[in-house]
Protein backbone atom coordinates (compact mmCIF):
# COMPACT_ATOMS: atom_id res chain seq x y z
CA UNK A 1 0.00 0.00 0.00
CA UNK A 2 1.24 3.47 -0.91
CA UNK A 3 2.31 5.78 1.95
CA UNK A 4 -0.33 8.37 1.07
CA UNK A 5 -3.11 5.79 1.20
CA UNK A 6 -1.82 4.74 4.61
CA UNK A 7 -1.89 8.34 5.75
CA UNK A 8 -5.37 8.95 4.37
CA UNK A 9 -6.83 5.81 5.84
CA UNK A 10 -5.22 6.65 9.15
CA UNK A 11 -6.70 10.11 8.87
CA UNK A 12 -10.20 8.73 8.63
CA UNK A 13 -9.60 6.36 11.50
CA UNK A 14 -8.02 8.89 13.81
CA UNK A 15 -10.50 11.66 13.31
CA UNK A 16 -13.27 9.27 14.26
CA UNK A 17 -11.60 8.44 17.57
CA UNK A 18 -11.21 12.08 18.44
CA UNK A 19 -14.54 13.37 17.14
CA UNK A 20 -17.89 12.10 15.92
CA UNK A 21 -17.69 14.51 12.99
CA UNK A 22 -15.41 12.18 11.00
CA UNK A 23 -15.98 8.76 9.51
CA UNK A 24 -13.77 6.18 11.23
CA UNK A 25 -11.08 5.80 13.97
CA UNK A 26 -7.33 6.24 13.52
CA UNK A 27 -4.37 4.54 15.18
CA UNK A 28 -0.92 5.93 15.94
CA UNK A 29 -1.59 9.51 14.88
CA UNK A 30 -1.18 12.94 16.43
CA UNK A 31 -4.52 14.52 15.53
CA UNK A 32 -5.24 18.15 16.34
CA UNK A 33 -8.74 19.47 15.71
CA UNK A 34 -9.51 23.08 14.96
CA UNK A 35 -12.74 24.72 13.80
CA UNK A 36 -12.88 26.62 10.52
CA UNK A 37 -13.33 30.00 12.20
CA UNK A 38 -11.68 31.83 9.29
CA UNK A 39 -11.10 31.01 5.62
CA UNK A 40 -9.36 27.80 4.60
CA UNK A 41 -6.50 29.88 3.22
CA UNK A 42 -5.99 31.58 6.58
CA UNK A 43 -6.27 28.30 8.52
CA UNK A 44 -3.68 26.60 6.30
CA UNK A 45 -1.35 29.59 6.52
CA UNK A 46 -1.62 29.65 10.32
CA UNK A 47 -0.80 25.95 10.58
CA UNK A 48 2.05 26.21 8.10
CA UNK A 49 3.63 29.01 10.12
CA UNK A 50 4.27 26.55 12.93
CA UNK A 51 7.12 25.34 10.73
CA UNK A 52 6.70 21.62 11.39
CA UNK A 53 6.12 18.93 8.72
CA UNK A 54 2.46 17.99 8.94
CA UNK A 55 -0.66 17.12 7.02
CA UNK A 56 -3.76 19.30 7.04
CA UNK A 57 -7.08 17.68 6.27
CA UNK A 58 -10.76 18.45 5.94
CA UNK A 59 -13.79 17.02 4.23
CA UNK A 60 -16.44 18.39 1.88
CA UNK A 61 -19.32 16.74 -0.01
CA UNK A 62 -18.16 14.90 -3.13
CA UNK A 63 -19.85 15.21 -6.50
CA UNK A 64 -21.27 12.19 -8.28
CA UNK A 65 -19.18 12.26 -11.44
CA UNK A 66 -20.33 10.12 -14.36
CA UNK A 67 -17.88 7.42 -15.34
CA UNK A 68 -15.24 8.44 -12.82
CA UNK A 69 -13.95 5.73 -10.48
CA UNK A 70 -13.10 7.49 -7.25
CA UNK A 71 -12.07 4.38 -5.35
CA UNK A 72 -9.47 1.74 -6.06
CA UNK A 73 -10.86 -1.25 -4.20
CA UNK A 74 -7.80 -3.30 -5.11
CA UNK A 75 -5.74 -1.19 -2.71
CA UNK A 76 -8.23 -1.24 0.14
CA UNK A 77 -7.67 -3.28 3.27
CA UNK A 78 -9.55 -3.79 6.50
CA UNK A 79 -12.78 -1.76 6.49
CA UNK A 80 -14.11 -0.96 3.00
CA UNK A 81 -17.51 0.62 2.40
CA UNK A 82 -19.71 -0.89 -0.29
CA UNK A 83 -21.75 2.26 -0.83
CA UNK A 84 -20.37 5.20 -2.86
CA UNK A 85 -18.43 7.76 -0.88
CA UNK A 86 -20.30 10.90 0.13
CA UNK A 87 -17.31 12.94 1.26
CA UNK A 88 -14.14 14.14 -0.40
CA UNK A 89 -11.07 14.32 1.82
CA UNK A 90 -8.63 17.11 0.98
CA UNK A 91 -5.11 16.63 2.31
CA UNK A 92 -2.37 19.27 2.18
CA UNK A 93 1.22 18.63 3.29
CA UNK A 94 3.19 21.53 4.74
CA UNK A 95 6.84 21.82 5.77
CA UNK A 96 9.23 24.73 6.29
CA UNK A 97 6.23 27.08 6.32
CA UNK A 98 5.26 26.14 2.74
CA UNK A 99 2.51 24.08 1.13
CA UNK A 100 4.32 21.32 -0.74
CA UNK A 101 1.69 18.80 -1.78
CA UNK A 102 -2.03 18.36 -2.14
CA UNK A 103 -4.02 15.14 -2.47
CA UNK A 104 -7.67 14.15 -2.51
CA UNK A 105 -9.11 10.78 -1.61
CA UNK A 106 -12.45 9.02 -1.22
CA UNK A 107 -11.31 5.74 0.35
CA UNK A 108 -12.02 3.90 3.61
CA UNK A 109 -9.28 1.69 5.03
CA UNK A 110 -7.90 0.81 8.48
CA UNK A 111 -4.27 1.97 8.44
CA UNK A 112 -1.61 3.15 10.87
CA UNK A 113 -0.80 6.84 10.30
CA UNK A 114 2.76 6.33 11.62
CA UNK A 115 2.54 9.14 14.16
CA UNK A 116 2.59 12.00 11.66
CA UNK A 117 0.94 15.23 12.86
CA UNK A 118 -2.47 15.80 11.30
CA UNK A 119 -4.41 19.05 11.67
CA UNK A 120 -8.09 18.36 11.00
CA UNK A 121 -10.21 21.43 10.17
CA UNK A 122 -13.87 20.97 11.09
CA UNK A 123 -16.73 22.67 9.29
CA UNK A 124 -15.05 23.78 6.03
CA UNK A 125 -17.53 25.26 3.55
CA UNK A 126 -17.22 23.77 0.03
CA UNK A 127 -17.26 27.15 -1.71
CA UNK A 128 -14.48 28.39 0.58
CA UNK A 129 -12.46 25.28 -0.24
CA UNK A 130 -12.90 25.92 -3.98
CA UNK A 131 -11.74 29.53 -3.56
CA UNK A 132 -8.60 28.43 -1.69
CA UNK A 133 -7.78 25.64 -4.13
CA UNK A 134 -8.22 27.99 -7.10
CA UNK A 135 -5.69 30.37 -5.58
CA UNK A 136 -3.06 27.62 -5.52
CA UNK A 137 -2.94 27.02 -9.29
CA UNK A 138 0.00 28.67 -11.01
CA UNK A 139 1.94 29.15 -7.79
CA UNK A 140 5.52 28.32 -6.84
CA UNK A 141 7.57 26.10 -9.14
CA UNK A 142 8.97 24.16 -6.17
CA UNK A 143 5.83 22.04 -6.02
CA UNK A 144 5.47 18.73 -7.91
CA UNK A 145 5.05 19.00 -11.69
CA UNK A 146 1.43 17.81 -11.62
CA UNK A 147 0.43 19.89 -8.62
CA UNK A 148 -1.89 22.17 -10.62
CA UNK A 149 -3.66 19.21 -12.21
CA UNK A 150 -4.26 17.63 -8.81
CA UNK A 151 -5.68 20.88 -7.49
CA UNK A 152 -7.96 21.14 -10.53
CA UNK A 153 -9.20 17.60 -9.91
CA UNK A 154 -9.90 18.48 -6.28
CA UNK A 155 -11.97 21.46 -7.39
CA UNK A 156 -13.92 19.34 -9.86
CA UNK A 157 -14.85 16.78 -7.23
CA UNK A 158 -16.48 19.35 -4.93
CA UNK A 159 -20.27 19.06 -4.79
CA UNK A 160 -20.88 22.79 -4.90
CA UNK A 161 -22.05 25.17 -7.66
CA UNK A 162 -18.86 27.19 -7.07
CA UNK A 163 -16.79 24.49 -8.80
CA UNK A 164 -18.33 25.05 -12.26
CA UNK A 165 -17.32 28.72 -12.71
CA UNK A 166 -13.84 27.94 -11.37
CA UNK A 167 -13.38 25.23 -13.99
CA UNK A 168 -14.66 27.53 -16.73
CA UNK A 169 -12.05 30.11 -15.74
CA UNK A 170 -9.21 27.60 -16.03
CA UNK A 171 -10.62 26.24 -19.31
CA UNK A 172 -10.34 29.76 -20.73
CA UNK A 173 -7.19 31.10 -19.08
CA UNK A 174 -5.15 28.09 -17.95
CA UNK A 175 -1.41 28.55 -18.31
CA UNK A 176 -0.95 25.34 -20.33
CA UNK A 177 -2.89 23.33 -22.89
CA UNK A 178 -2.95 20.43 -20.43
CA UNK A 179 -4.56 22.53 -17.72
CA UNK A 180 -7.18 23.88 -20.12
CA UNK A 181 -7.90 20.39 -21.39
CA UNK A 182 -8.32 18.93 -17.91
CA UNK A 183 -10.68 21.74 -16.97
CA UNK A 184 -12.79 20.97 -20.05
CA UNK A 185 -12.73 17.27 -19.21
CA UNK A 186 -13.98 17.85 -15.68
CA UNK A 187 -16.69 20.22 -16.85
CA UNK A 188 -17.98 17.47 -19.12
CA UNK A 189 -17.74 14.87 -16.34
CA UNK A 190 -19.78 17.05 -14.01
CA UNK A 191 -22.35 17.59 -16.78
CA UNK A 192 -22.44 21.19 -15.63
CA UNK A 193 -24.48 23.75 -17.52
CA UNK A 194 -21.22 25.57 -18.27
CA UNK A 195 -19.66 22.58 -20.05
CA UNK A 196 -20.92 22.92 -23.61
CA UNK A 197 -20.38 26.70 -23.90
CA UNK A 198 -16.82 26.31 -22.56
CA UNK A 199 -16.10 23.46 -24.97
CA UNK A 200 -17.49 25.39 -27.93
CA UNK A 201 -15.44 28.43 -26.97
CA UNK A 202 -12.27 26.35 -26.97
CA UNK A 203 -13.14 24.80 -30.34
CA UNK A 204 -13.91 28.15 -31.93
CA UNK A 205 -11.46 30.53 -30.31
CA UNK A 206 -8.48 28.82 -28.70
CA UNK A 207 -5.43 29.07 -30.99
CA UNK A 208 -3.83 25.86 -29.66
CA UNK A 209 -4.75 22.74 -31.61
CA UNK A 210 -3.96 20.58 -28.58
CA UNK A 211 -6.60 22.45 -26.60
CA UNK A 212 -9.08 21.94 -29.43
CA UNK A 213 -8.35 18.20 -29.44
CA UNK A 214 -8.90 18.08 -25.68
CA UNK A 215 -12.17 19.93 -26.19
CA UNK A 216 -13.32 17.24 -28.63
CA UNK A 217 -12.43 14.57 -26.10
CA UNK A 218 -14.36 16.45 -23.41
CA UNK A 219 -17.32 16.60 -25.76
CA UNK A 220 -17.18 12.81 -26.10
CA UNK A 221 -17.66 12.60 -22.33
CA UNK A 222 -20.91 14.56 -22.41
CA UNK A 223 -24.30 12.81 -22.28
CA UNK A 224 -24.81 11.37 -25.76
CA UNK A 225 -27.82 13.47 -26.65
CA UNK A 226 -25.65 16.55 -26.16
CA UNK A 227 -22.30 15.23 -27.37
CA UNK A 228 -23.08 13.09 -30.43
CA UNK A 229 -24.86 15.76 -32.53
CA UNK A 230 -22.06 18.25 -31.86
CA UNK A 231 -19.38 15.67 -32.71
CA UNK A 232 -21.14 14.95 -36.02
CA UNK A 233 -21.29 18.65 -36.75
CA UNK A 234 -17.57 19.03 -36.03
CA UNK A 235 -16.69 16.01 -38.18
CA UNK A 236 -18.61 17.51 -41.09
CA UNK A 237 -17.71 21.18 -40.95
CA UNK A 238 -14.89 22.21 -38.61
CA UNK A 239 -12.09 24.01 -40.44
CA UNK A 240 -9.33 22.34 -38.38
CA UNK A 241 -8.53 18.93 -39.83
CA UNK A 242 -7.32 17.60 -36.46
CA UNK A 243 -10.64 18.53 -34.90
CA UNK A 244 -12.47 16.66 -37.68
CA UNK A 245 -10.25 13.62 -37.20
CA UNK A 246 -10.73 13.60 -33.44
CA UNK A 247 -14.49 14.02 -33.82
CA UNK A 248 -14.62 11.02 -36.17
CA UNK A 249 -12.49 8.95 -33.82
CA UNK A 250 -14.72 9.57 -30.82
CA UNK A 251 -17.84 9.03 -32.90
CA UNK A 252 -16.42 5.65 -33.82
CA UNK A 253 -15.86 4.86 -30.15
CA UNK A 254 -19.38 5.87 -29.16
CA UNK A 255 -21.26 2.95 -30.77
CA UNK A 256 -24.19 5.30 -31.13
CA UNK A 257 -26.60 4.67 -34.01
CA UNK A 258 -26.39 8.30 -35.07
CA UNK A 259 -22.63 7.87 -35.49
CA UNK A 260 -23.19 4.69 -37.54
CA UNK A 261 -25.61 6.56 -39.79
CA UNK A 262 -23.10 9.40 -40.17
CA UNK A 263 -20.33 7.05 -41.33
CA UNK A 264 -22.74 5.27 -43.65
CA UNK A 265 -23.60 8.61 -45.28
CA UNK A 266 -19.90 9.33 -45.83
CA UNK A 267 -19.35 5.93 -47.46
CA UNK A 268 -22.25 6.54 -49.82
Amino acid sequence: MRPLQMLFAGLLLGVGVASASAQAPIVNAVVRHRPATTSVAREVQTIAQEGIPAWIGYKVPIVSSRGTQLRDTGNCCGRCRLEPATDLIVLARVADRELLELRTEAVDCDIDAAGMPLFWIDGVKPEDSVAWLSSLIGGTSSRPSRFDERVLTAIALHATPAAGPALVTFARTGATATLKGRALFWLAQRAASEALPAINRALDDDPDTQVKKQAVFALSQMPKDEGIPRLIELARTHKNIEVRRQAMFWLGQSRDQRAVDFFASILK
